[in-house]
């Protein structure tokens, strides 16, 4: 099986563990709903995030996900949607005045429209119309989008125990995916190094190379 494929298995698994940890909470349904799409929404943006300093780092691993990332972002932006569309509609009434009501809701504005640019340039035809240089500029905005959406996140989450009808449970779900925020911000920064490293080690290498040749050229 193609590593391709094993990143889509784990990927649906996470999610469908998503959707039954969050069916398990006596919640009404909907509440349960909008949780499972923004939950699924952050896990996709953090996996798209750490498989490029991923195949900065294991390169022979990792090099094969790259082509799919666009999809991953992809299903993002999706989850992402379908969330804020369960908020305005179940929570708001199609009432947009509680989008303003919250450092955490403002967030959400800047991180959606991101999103959304992003997903309409995540195309081959996008890259030959705007140049591979601008593509990578506007794609890098995808940093901005995890920092809008890990604040929505950490300033809406419901913390490390959640209290329904009376009893306490530990909200793994939300635990691990702030893990996994962590740990995205870390691969990000092992990844910048490590490019800087071998940029500086490239740098070195090339005086180095100039003057043998200057030598050979000589002789």
């Amino acid at each position: 099986m193609q590593k391709t494929s094993w990143l889509f298995l784990l990927l649906i698994g996470a999610v469908a563990l998503l959707g039954a940890y969050q069916a398990l909470f006596p919640i009404p349904s909907s509440i349960s709903y909008i949780r499972f799409f923004a939950l699924s929404a952050y896990l996709l943006l953090c996996v798209s995030l750490m498989i490029g300093p991923l195949t900065v780092l294991y390169p022979q691993t990792f090099a094969q996900t790259v082509e799919p990332r666009r999809a991953v972002g992809i299903a993002c932006f999706v989850f992402a949607i379908l969330h804020g569309l369960l908020v305005v509609w179940l929570r708001w009434d199609w009432g947009l005045a509680p989008l303003l009501a919250s450092l955490g809701s403002i967030a959400t504005i800047p991180a959606t429209l991101i999103l959304l640019a992003l997903t309409l340039t995540s195309s081959d035809y996008a890259i030959k119309i705007m140049g591979p240089g601008l593509w990578k500029n506007v794609q890098r905005f995808n940093y901005l989008a995890f920092a809008f959406s890990s604040m929505h996140f950490i300033l809406l989450a419901n913390g490390l125990f959640v209290q329904v009808n009376g009893k306490t449970f530990v909200n793994i779900a939300e635990v691990a995916l702030l893990l996994l925020g962590i740990a995205t911000i870390g691969l990000q920064l092992a990844g910048f190094f490590s490019r800087r490293k071998r940029m500086a080690q490239m740098n070195a290498k090339g005086p180095a190379s100039e003057s043998v040749g200057a030598v050979r050229q000589a002789v």
